[in-house]
C-alpha cells in the first residue's frame, strides 16, 4: 500500500503540475487573445489615422501623371500644361514624404517611390520644361517625356496596388491568422484537461467567447470604416463641384481637387485664408458678400449665387451652398461649402434678358409705327370723309350723289379697317382699357341697329329687335366695347345675308331680382351659313368666313377675333352656330351688375343743333386740307373761325383775343398742342377757353392722356359734322357749368 502511495505521489504531483500548467496555459492563451483583440482595435485606429492624416493617395499622383501625358499628346504649349506639371511635382513629392512610410511596406516600395521621385525631378520634368520652352530637341523631349510619364504611371499603379494589399492585410488578415492559431492551441489543451480541469475549461471557454465577440466586432468596425472611407473617397474624387471646409471664422482648412481645377488656386496657397480675399472681383456683389458674412456670424446656412474670379482673373458664376458644422455637444466648429459652376446658366439668363429687352423694344417700335400710321392715315381720311360729308349736304344730281355716297362709304370702310387693326394691336399688347359704368342696354341695342337700317332697307332685309322685359333698364359695364362687339356681329350678319332677316334678341337668364345678372344676346341671320368644320377657325385672327379666291364679301378677318377677346376680357363668352344655306346664330353671354333706378343715367335726348353763330372759335391746325374741312363744317352751323397753323400762334391768339372754344390739333410744327395747352392754362385769363383735342391720335389711352394734359374734350379724326357739333354743344354746357 505504501509502495502504491509512493507510486501515486509523483503522479499526483505530475497531475498537479499538469493542472497548474494547463491553468497557466489557458490564462496565457486568453491573455494573448485579449491582447490580439486589442491589437486589432489598435490597427483600426491606425487605419483611421492613416486616412485622416493624409487624404491624398498614390492613385491621385497616377491621375495627375495621366492628365499631363494627355496634354503632351495634344502638342499644346499652354498655361494648363505648366499648371499640370506643377500638380504632378506636388503629388510626386507628397508620395515620397515620411508620413507615407506606414503605407509603403515592405521597404522596397519606399525605394520604388523615391526612385520615381528621382526619375521625375531629374529626367522627365526637365524634358517637359525643354518642350515648353521650345528649346533644341523639344520634339524628342516631348516624346521622351511621354514615355517617362507612362513608366511613372505604371510604377505608381503597382505601388498603389501593393500598398492597398499590404494595408488591408496588416489591418485584418495577419491578426486574424494569429488569433485562429492561438484558438486552436487553446482548444487542444483544454480538451486534454477536460476531466481534471473542468473549471479551467469553463473559464477558458467563457474567455474565448468574449474574445471572439470582441474580435468579430472589431473586424466589422474595420470593414465599415473601410467601406465608408472608400465611398466618401469616390464621391469626393467624382464630383465636379468645388468643395471647401472652413473654421468657425471662415478661414479655409481644406479644398478638393475640383476647387483647384476650377479656380486655379492650390490648397497650400489658400489654406488659412478667407475666400473673399482671392476669389472676389469687380462684379462680385457686395450685398451678397454681406449676406454670407452675416449668415456665418450667426452660424446659419445660406444658399446664394455670386460672381467669382480664377487665379488668371477670369470671371465665373457659382451657386454657393454653405452649411454649418457642429460638434457632438452643439458647438460651431466651422462650415462646409459646395460651389457649383453655373456660368453657362447665368450667360443663358443674360441672353434671355437681352432677348426680352429686344422684344420689348420691338413691341415699342411696333406701337410707335401703328401710332404713326394711324395718324398719317386718319389725316387725309379726315379730308375725304369731311368733304364728302359736306358735299352730301349740297345740291347734287343723282349721279353725283351716287358717286359721293360711294366715296363716303369707302372712306368709312377704310376707317373701320384702321380701327380694327388698332384694336387688335392694343389687345395683343394688353393695353385696351375697359370701363364699368351705368348704361342702358336698350339704348345700346337701339343705337346699334339704327346704324344698319339704311343698309337693311337697301338689301330688302327685315331687321328685328326683341328685348325681354325682365332685363333691367340700367346695368353696369362697358357700353362702348359692347356696342363695338354688336356692330361687328350684326355687320357680319348683314354682310352674309342676301334675303330674309337679321334679328337681335336680348334675354335674361335666371332670376331678375339678383344683384349680378346674366344677359344673353343672340344675333340670328338667314344668310349663306358656314360649314361646321370652319367654325372653330372663325375666331382666329385674319380668318374669313369666305375663303374663296373671289372674296365676294371681303373683310380682314379681325372682326370676330376682336369680338371674342373683348367679350372674354369683360368676363363673358361668345359662341357661333351655323348651317350652310340656313343661317348663323352668334350667342353672347355677359354678366352685369344691377344699378339702382336712382343711379341710372339720364336718357340722352334727341340731338338738336344749337345756334352757334355767336361763338368765337379758334382752330389750331397745320394741314391746309384739314383746315378747309373744319372751316367748312363750322360754316355750316354759322361759325366763322380764326385759323392758326401751330401751337405758338394759338397761345398768342388766346392771350390777345377772347375765344370761348379752341379746336386744338396735337401734332404741329413749332409748338405741339400739348405744350400750347399747358401755356394757355398757365396764362391769367378772365375766362379760360374750352379746349377740344381735334387729333388723328386715336390709340387706346390717347383720350385720357390729352384730358389729363389740360384739354376739356376729345374728338378723333376723321371728324364728322355731328361729332364737331356735339363737341361745341358740350363746350357750351361746360362753360355754363363753369
Amino acid at each position: 500500500m505504501s509502495r502504491l502511495l509512493r507510486g501515486q505521489g509523483p503522479r499526483a504531483v505530475a497531475l498537479g503540475v499538469l493542472g497548474f500548467v494547463m491553468l497557466a496555459t489557458s490564462i496565457t492563451l486568453a491573455a494573448n487573445l485579449i491582447v490580439g483583440s486589442r491589437d486589432v482595435a489598435d490597427r483600426i485606429d491606425e487605419t483611421k489615422t492613416l486616412f485622416n492624416a493624409d487624404p491624398r493617395t498614390l492613385g491621385q499622383t497616377q491621375r495627375e501623371l495621366l492628365s499631363l501625358e494627355l496634354l503632351l499628346a495634344q502638342k499644346e504649349r499652354g498655361p494648363e500644361v505648366r499648371l499640370q506639371q506643377g500638380l504632378v511635382t506636388q503629388r510626386v513629392q507628397e508620395s515620397a514624404l515620411p508620413k507615407q512610410y506606414p503605407l509603403l511596406e515592405p521597404g522596397d516600395l519606399r525605394e520604388q517611390v523615391q526612385d520615381n521621385q528621382e526619375l521625375w525631378l531629374r529626367t522627365v520634368r526637365p524634358q517637359v520644361e525643354n518642350w515648353l520652352s521650345g528649346g533644341p530637341g523639344a520634339r524628342d523631349d516631348r516624346l521622351a517625356a511621354m514615355r517617362g510619364l507612362a513608366t511613372l504611371e505604371d510604377s505608381y499603379n503597382q505601388v498603389s496596388s501593393q500598398t492597398e494589399i499590404s494595408r488591408r492585410q496588416v489591418a485584418a488578415n495577419a491578426s486574424t491568422a494569429d488569433m485562429l492559431w492561438d484558438m486552436r492551441r487553446m482548444l487542444a489543451l483544454l480538451s486534454l484537461l477536460f476531466v481534471v480541469g473542468i473549471a479551467f475549461s469553463s473559464l477558458g471557454a467563457a474567455l474565448l467567447v468574449r474574445t471572439n465577440r470582441h474580435r468579430l466586432s472589431a473586424l466589422r468596425n474595420l470593414e465599415e470604416v473601410n467601406e465608408e472611407l472608400t465611398f466618401y473617397s469616390r464621391v469626393v474624387q467624382a464630383t465636379d463641384s468645388a468643395l471647401i471646409a472652413t473654421d468657425r471664422m471662415g478661414h479655409l482648412t481644406w479644398v478638393n481637387d475640383a476647387f483647384e481645377r476650377t479656380t486655379g488656386f492650390r490648397m497650400d496657397e489658400v489654406r488659412g485664408r478667407r475666400p473673399t480675399e482671392f476669389l472676389s472681383g469687380a462684379t462680385t456683389s457686395r450685398e451678397v458678400l454681406r449676406q454670407i458674412d452675416e449668415a456665418g456670424a450667426r452660424g446659419l446656412p445660406i444658399r446664394t449665387e455670386i460672381a467669382q474670379y480664377t487665379a488668371e482673373g477670369e470671371e465665373f458664376w457659382v451657386s454657393l451652398d454653405l452649411s454649418p458644422l457642429h460638434s457632438d455637444n452643439g458647438d460651431l466648429e466651422g462650415f462646409f461649402g459646395v460651389l457649383t459652376d453655373i456660368t453657362e446658366r447665368h450667360e443663358a439668363e443674360e441672353l434671355l434678358d437681352q432677348a426680352r429687352q429686344a422684344a420689348e423694344a420691338s413691341a415699342q417700335e411696333k406701337a410707335g409705327f401703328l401710332a404713326t400710321m394711324s395718324h398719317e392715315i386718319r389725316t387725309p381720311l379726315n379730308a375725304v370723309l369731311g368733304l364728302t360729308d359736306l358735299l352730301l349736304l349740297t345740291e347734287l344730281d343723282d349721279e353725283q350723289r351716287d358717286y359721293t355716297e360711294t366715296a363716303h362709304q369707302s372712306g368709312n370702310h377704310l376707317l373701320a379697317l384702321v380701327n380694327d387693326v388698332l384694336d387688335y394691336s392694343a389687345l395683343e399688347a394688353g393695353r385696351l382699357e375697359y370701363s364699368n359704368l351705368p348704361f342702358s342696354m336698350a339704348q345700346v341695342l337701339d343705337e346699334t341697329l339704327t346704324m344698319f337700317v339704311a343698309s337693311a332697307e337697301a338689301k330688302g332685309i327685315e331687321l328685328r329687335l326683341r328685348q325681354s322685359p325682365d332685363v333691367p333698364p340700367v346695368l353696369r359695364g362697358d357700353a362702348m366695347r359692347l356696342r363695338q362687339v354688336l356692330v361687328n356681329v350684326v355687320g357680319n350678319a348683314m354682310k352674309f345675308t342676301e334675303q330674309g332677316s337679321v334679328s337681335v334678341d336680348c334675354d335674361l337668364v335666371g332670376s331678375p331680382w339678383g344683384h349680378r345678372l346674366e344677359v344673353v344676346l343672340r344675333v340670328t341671320d338667314t344668310g349663306i351659313g358656314i360649314p361646321r368644320w370652319r367654325i372653330p377657325d372663325l375666331f382666329r385672327s385674319f380668318v374669313r368666313g369666305d375663303a374663296s379666291t373671289t372674296r365676294q364679301y371681303g373683310g380682314t378677318g379681325l372682326g370676330l377675333a376682336i369680338s371674342r377677346r373683348l367679350v372674354e376680357a369683360m368676363g363673358g363668352t361668345i359662341d357661333l352656330e351655323s348651317e350652310v344655306g340656313v343661317g348663323t346664330t352668334v350667342t353672347i353671354r355677359m354678366v352685369h351688375d344691377r344699378v339702382e333706378e336712382e343711379a341710372a343715367p339720364v336718357p340722352r335726348p334727341a340731338q338738336t343743333i344749337l345756334d352757334h353763330s355767336e361763338r368765337r372759335v379758334l382752330v389750331a391746325e397745320d394741314d391746309v386740307v384739314n383746315q378747309k374741312v373744319v372751316v367748312r363744317m363750322l360754316g355750316r352751323i354759322g361759325i366763322v373761325p380764326t385759323v392758326v397753323e401751330n401751337g405758338r400762334e394759338a397761345v398768342e391768339a388766346v392771350r390777345t383775343g377772347a375765344y370761348d372754344t379752341v379746336l386744338m390739333d396735337v401734332e404741329m410744327p413749332v409748338m405741339d398742342g400739348l405744350r400750347a395747352v399747358r401755356l394757355i392754362r398757365d396764362t391769367d385769363l378772365p375766362v379760360q377757353p374750352w379746349i377740344v383735342a381735334l387729333t388723328a391720335n386715336a390709340l387706346s389711352g390717347d383720350r385720357d392722356r390729352f384730358l389729363s394734359a389740360g384739354m376739356d374734350d376729345y374728338v378723333s379724326k376723321p371728324v364728322t359734322l355731328d361729332a364737331l357739333t356735339g363737341a361745341l354743344d358740350r363746350s357750351r354746357v361746360g362753360h355754363a357749368a363753369g
